[in-house]
């Protein structure tokens, strides 16, 4: 064996830095790479830990100080993290790592992993170890890919960064691959062919049998999702349309019928809304809106579909509602995603329906039954508040700050909603354009804290016009406005009434 700063000396390492004052001396007996800092846990006494680039990232907080609390108590020689400035670490880790005599290591940006690993393990021992542990990295990658149901370029991704080096799809080789693997592909499903740079020895091995694993889980995950595809679209669609503009609660039965069908409500949503400026005027007759709907929803899906995914279509009211539904939170690369999705859904209706003038709005991603609501409202609301700042037709994001978006995730409870629908139930009855005016009417009034003549210059009223309608509207809800409790509680009530 060999210890830590005796590897760090070494040629190949030369750039590494220890950054803490102890650890140098300890012996190292193996090389592991960590993609999650809970990979700690159980890392191996005496072992050279090398975290991930994503793991990187991670050591500024409080996790860190856990992490190296497990590597700490499990014996582990050294941590070693990327960093583009020479690292830092937080106090409280370089604390607990002094205390355990733990080496922190800093590794430039600029150093390429799979050379790292190779050169570290050349140093400790290397070989047919070195080779396994690529092996059990990109296995476990293929494994959590499948679990969360990802898509190609997401498993692309997650073997890459467990064998080491990247990982990319190739042409499909129908003859060759039933040739080498005749049970590789599940009935149905296309063949995969996966590539990876040249490896030679016991590392090409390695990369063979993960190559071959990651390409039949590829092929299982687009055959799932193939399947979701083909099931019955006009009822996954009614079933979606009823989850999303029902007023009762989110019953066992409706969550059931989900399961049956194969949608994933547990997981997490995203929701693009997609309505015609002019349809009235292209489709005057209710027959005629249902059926340009209907066509120009199956357009949109395929559309949709085509960027990759798994989309749910339904149609609420006169809009057309894509849902992306996925197994995992798609974070930040959601937005973007989206709205290339809904980008292409808008070119191909336009391509099938020129006379259309389409709008489309995009949500932020939600988790569960309630965060579809709450995707659902958000594209609606993003459609609206582009048309109330004039905005032309085209794909409108959401905007994820403010108050909007809790008002609209606490619309999408049901308790909430059954509290809205109590507090404006007089309006309501009214009927549907007398009950929006009304609403409307109290909504900028609170807004406007009681002022009739900014009431009235927003909604473009003479003050009596206000004045009447509020008389008439607290008579029916038989509310004292003085009371900031009720006033507060009908503010709320009317904003979220407002974004259905």
């Amino acid at each position: 064996m060999t210890c830590v700063d005796a590897i760090l000396a070494a040629p190949p390492l030369v750039g590494l830095v220890r950054v803490n004052r102890v650890g140098g001396d300890r012996e190292v007996a193996d090389v592991r790479l960590a993609e999650r800092l809970a990979d700690l846990e159980n890392a191996p006494t005496g072992s050279l830990i090398i975290l991930g680039r994503n793991a990187s990232e991670s050591t500024v907080d409080y996790r860190f100080d856990m992490a190296l609390r497990w590597a700490a108590l499990g014996g582990v020689a050294a941590v070693a993290a990327f960093g583009q400035e020479q690292w830092r670490p937080p106090a409280t880790a370089v604390d607990i790592a002094n205390r355990a005599a733990l080496a922190l290591i800093w590794i430039p940006a600029t150093v390429e992993l799979t050379k790292l690993l190779l050169s570290a393990l050349a140093e400790v021992g290397g070989g047919p170890a070195f080779a396994l542990a690529r092996a059990t990295a990109g296995l476990d990658a293929v494994d959590r890919a499948e679990q969360a149901g990802a898509d190609l370029e997401t498993l692309c991704a997650l073997v890459s960064e467990g064998l080491g080096s990247p990982v990319l799809p190739g042409p499909a080789d129908l003859d060759s691959a039933a040739a080498e693997d005749p049970g590789a592909a599940p009935s149905g499903a296309e063949p995969v062919n996966l590539t990876a740079p040249e490896a030679h020895g016991d590392l090409a091995v390695a990369a063979r049998l993960v190559l071959r694993a990651a390409a039949t889980a590829a092929e299982r995950l687009a055959d799932e999702e193939r399947k979701a595809r083909e099931l019955p679209i006009r009822s996954r669609s009614e079933l979606l349309a009823e989850l999303l503009i029902s007023e009762s609660a989110l019953n066992e039965d409706l969550l059931d019928r989900a399961r049956q069908m194969a949608v994933p409500l547990a997981g997490w949503h995203v929701a693009i809304r997609i309505e015609a400026d002019n349809l009235a005027d292209v489709a005057p007759d209710e027959t005629r809106r249902f059926e340009l709907l209907e066509s120009a929803g199956h357009v949109a899906l395929t559309a949709a579909a085509s960027t990759g995914g798994t989309w749910y279509l339904s149609r609420v009211a006169r809009a057309v509602v894509l849902v992306w539904m996925t197994h995992s939170n798609p974070g930040t690369a959601a937005r973007p995603r989206t709205s290339r999705s809904a980008t292409r859904a808008l070119e191909a209706i336009e391509a099938r329906f020129p006379a259309l003038r389409l709008r489309a709005g995009v949500s932020t991603p939600h988790e569960g039954p309630l965060g579809l609501r709450a995707a659902a409202a958000e594209a609606r609301g993003a459609i609206a508040a582009a048309r109330a700042a004039g905005k032309p037709a085209g794909v409108t994001a959401h905007d994820a700050t403010g108050v909007q978006r809790m008002l609209m995730e606490w619309y999408a409870s049901d308790t909430a909603r059954s509290s809205v629908r109590t507090q404006l139930a007089p309006l309501e009855r009214l009927g549907h354009v007398r009950s929006q005016t009304a609403i409307r009417t109290l909504a900028t009034f609170l807004d406007e804290q009681g002022s009739v003549a900014r009431t009235a210059e927003r909604l473009h009223l003479h003050r009596n016009a206000v004045a009447y309608r509020m008389r008439r509207i607290t008579d029916l809800l038989g509310v004292d406005l003085d009371d900031p409790d009720q006033r507060l509680a009908l503010q709320l009530a009317c904003r979220a009434r407002l974004l259905q």
